[in-house]
C-alpha cells in the first residue's frame, strides 16, 4: 500500500503541509497513520479526503462546515457498507407491494413511514433502499419490469405531493435550480433533493430529467439563481455533466455549482475531479443540508 509523507501528500493534493496538519489537529481531517517514530503517513484514502476538504473550502464553505460534511460522508459510507446485507422489513414490504402491483399498499406504507419518521428519514431509510432492493430482485428475476415501474412512479408522485404541500418560501430565500443533465433519465434523486431543499426553506426550480445543456444555460440566464445542482445516476453521464457545468461557468452569473448522485459517488477521483462543481455527499439529506447551510449562511453574512 502506497504511503506518503506530509510533504508528498502536499505535492499530490496541492494543499500545503501546514494546512493539512492544521485540518488534522483541529477537525480530525484526515486521520493518517503514524510510523514508529511518530511521522505522519498518508494513504490514498487520506489524499482523497484532503482533496475533498479543499474543494469544499474553496467553494466558500467554512473549514468547520467542510470538515463536518467530510465526516458525514465517511460515516454514511460506513453505515451503507455495514447495512448492505440487511434489508429493513419496511423496505421488504414496499418491494413486495410493488411486485404484486399493489399501488394502494405502496402509498399507505410510504405515508406511514412519513408520519412516523418525517419526510427526510422516510426518503433516506426507505425510498432509496427500496429502489436498490427492487433492482437486486430484478437481477434475480424476482420482480418484473412492471413491478419496478410501479414502485418508481408511486415514489415519484408521492414526492411530488409532499413537495406541493410545503409552504411557500419567503421571496428573498436563496434559489436553486435542480436538474439532470442531457441523457440522464433517472431523476428520483434530483426530485428528492428538490423536496428536501424546499423543506429547508429554499426556493427551488426543478427541471427534471434529460435537460439539454442549452436549456440549462438559458434557464440560468433567464433568472438569477444562487445555485445549480446536477444529479447524476450513471457514470456514463459524467462527460455530459462536465460540458454542462463548464458552459454554466462560462455563462457567468456567479452561481454556485453542485453535482451529486450515485454516478459521482461511483466515479474515480480522476473522473470526479474534472467536474467544476462542489461534489455533494452520497446521502441526499446530507446534500440538502450542505447546500442549505452554505446558501443561507451566505445570505446571512
Amino acid at each position: 500500500m502506497m504511503q506518503y509523507t506530509v510533504r508528498a501528500a502536499a505535492l499530490a493534493t496541492g494543499v500545503s503541509g501546514d494546512r493539512i496538519r492544521t485540518w488534522e489537529r483541529r477537525y480530525g481531517v484526515p486521520s493518517p497513520a503514524r510510523s514508529s517514530t511518530g511521522r505522519r503517513l498518508y494513504e490514498e484514502s487520506d489524499l482523497a479526503i484532503v482533496r475533498r476538504m479543499a474543494a469544499l473550502v474553496d467553494s466558500g464553505l467554512s473549514a468547520v462546515s467542510a470538515a463536518k460534511a467530510v465526516h458525514e460522508e465517511a460515516a454514511q459510507s460506513i453505515v451503507h457498507a455495514e447495512r448492505a446485507p440487511v434489508v429493513d422489513r419496511v423496505v421488504i414490504a414496499l418491494v413486495d407491494s410493488a411486485a404484486t402491483l399493489d399501488e394502494w399498499a405502496l402509498i399507505k406504507r410510504l405515508d406511514d413511514a412519513e408520519r412516523s419518521l418525517g419526510i427526510e428519514a422516510a426518503v433516506e431509510q426507505f425510498v432509496f433502499p427500496a429502489l436498490v432492493e427492487a433492482g437486486r430482485r430484478w437481477e434475480r428475476s424476482e420482480i418484473t419490469v412492471a413491478g419496478e415501474h410501479i414502485l418508481t412512479e408511486v415514489i415519484r408522485s408521492w414526492l411530488a405531493v409532499h413537495s406541493r404541500a410545503l409552504p411557500s418560501p419567503p421571496p428573498d430565500a436563496p434559489s436553486v435550480l435542480v436538474a439532470c443533465p442531457e441523457d440522464e433519465r433517472h431523476d428520483l434523486g434530483a426530485l428528492s433533493l428538490a423536496l428536501l431543499l424546499r423543506q429547508a426553506g429554499l426556493r427551488v426550480a426543478y427541471l427534471g430529467a434529460d435537460v439539454p445543456t442549452t436549456a440549462l444555460v438559458d434557464a440560468a440566464r433567464a433568472k438569477s439563481f444562487d445555485a445549480l445542482c446536477l444529479s447524476i445516476t450513471g457514470v456514463s453521464s459524467l462527460p455530459v455533466a462536465r460540458i454542462a457545468l463548464s458552459a454554466l461557468l462560462s455563462a457567468g452569473g456567479g452561481m454556485r455549482l453542485y453535482v451529486g448522485g450515485q454516478g459521482v459517488a461511483r466515479a474515480s477521483n480522476a473522473e470526479a475531479e474534472v467536474l467544476p462543481a462542489v461534489r455533494l455527499p452520497v446521502s441526499v439529506a446530507a446534500a440538502a443540508h450542505l447546500i442549505a447551510a452554505q446558501l443561507q449562511g451566505t445570505r446571512g453574512d
